[in-house]
């Protein structure tokens, strides 16, 4: 009676009894953060019947691990890792091998291209969208976004609504999509160029690099630590990291007095995997800079005081659950 109850509820796909426990368990197909964030909704929720929150999946990588780990939810994997907390338990099992490797890169709703439809719908979350407005900001087409925002929507990210002909969508998880992409994001991804520029400072380095950039006509916008500082000046900062078009040529970079080293560096230069990146930027005291929801997403891998900045840039510009709540009331 108890092992498909809690599904035909709607509640988890089992539940079953180990020693004194009760555990609830949802089982997924993958773990990339899709899967993963939508088994861990489902889990967060409340059950008449209490019962250990537990998820299964084939292989959990690090972005799942540290979803559960920020929603306080167990889980295990058939390749024999575990990582379980109940009343008298507690088992801690890592370093086992994928059993379920699969060949190419696993699919995943944050990868360069479609994560441009997240950054979209993260920089306004109150608007209703129309596909082809869509297309129009996002750069994809038609057809992609028609695979694309099932997804997005399936994960519980989105509603969707039709009238007539034309389908809406909205946002209607913020905090879980940024959750979830920060988990899924690699800053590494993109291409990196580590140095050092002699400076008095962070914020005396952020305007002089953006001054001789800009004269030398090299597209770029202000993220991480000085971003943040540009949208918030909370923290202080010594490392500046800018997006470019493209690497400056030797001639500019010796100009700017820039030093390649990646020991004790100040200066990161970064070619992003995708130009999306740059979506939203706008001018800051002016110095361009990218949106406060790519500063979050890059501020992951930010030395110094980057978990500060990172609270305070979520508490001031992305609260949105709590900005709902004050238009509610």
């Amino acid at each position: 009676k108890d092992w498909r109850e809690g599904h035909a509820n709607g509640g988890s796909d089992v539940r079953l009894r180990a020693g004194e426990a009760w555990y609830a368990v949802e089982f997924k197909a993958a773990a990339n953060t899709e899967q993963v964030g939508s088994a861990l909704r489902k889990l967060s929720v409340p059950s008449a019947r209490p019962a250990v929150p537990l998820l299964v999946v084939p292989y959990m990588g690090d972005a799942g691990r540290e979803l559960c780990r920020d929603a306080g939810i167990s889980w295990l994997d058939l390749s024999g890792n575990a990582d379980i907390e109940a009343a008298a338990l507690r088992i801690r099992i890592l370093g086992e091998p994928n059993r379920y490797k699969r060949p190419g890169r696993p699919e995943s709703l944050f990868a360069p291209r479609s994560a441009r439809a997240a950054r979209v719908f993260l920089m306004d979350v109150q608007r209703v969208w129309l596909q082809y407005e869509l297309a129009r900001a996002t750069g994809l087409s038609a057809g992609y976004l028609s695979r694309l925002l099932p997804r997005y929507e399936e994960a519980g990210f989105l509603q969707r609504t039709q009238e007539g002909r034309s389908l809406r969508y909205r946002v209607t998880n913020p905090d879980a999509l940024l959750d979830d992409w920060r988990a899924d994001y690699d800053f590494n991804h993109h291409t990196i160029l580590r140095g050092h520029v002699a400076s008095r400072g962070g914020p005396d380095l952020l305007r002089e690099l953006s001054t001789a950039l800009t004269r030398h006509e090299v597209e770029h916008a202000a993220t991480g630590l000085a971003g943040a500082w540009l949208w918030e000046p909370f923290a202080a900062f010594r490392t500046v990291t800018f997006y470019l078009s493209a690497l400056p040529s030797p001639e500019i970079l010796t100009g700017i007095g820039f030093h390649e080293e990646a020991r004790g560096s100040n200066t990161w230069l970064v070619v992003p995997d995708d130009n999306g990146v740059f979506a939203g930027a706008e001018e800051r005291d002016g110095i361009h800079c990218v949106s406060p929801v790519q500063v979050y997403l890059d501020l992951k891998s930010q030395p110094e005081r980057a978990e500060e900045a990172r609270a305070e840039l979520r508490r001031v510009r992305l609260a949105w659950s709590s900005a709902e709540e004050k238009s509610e009331a």
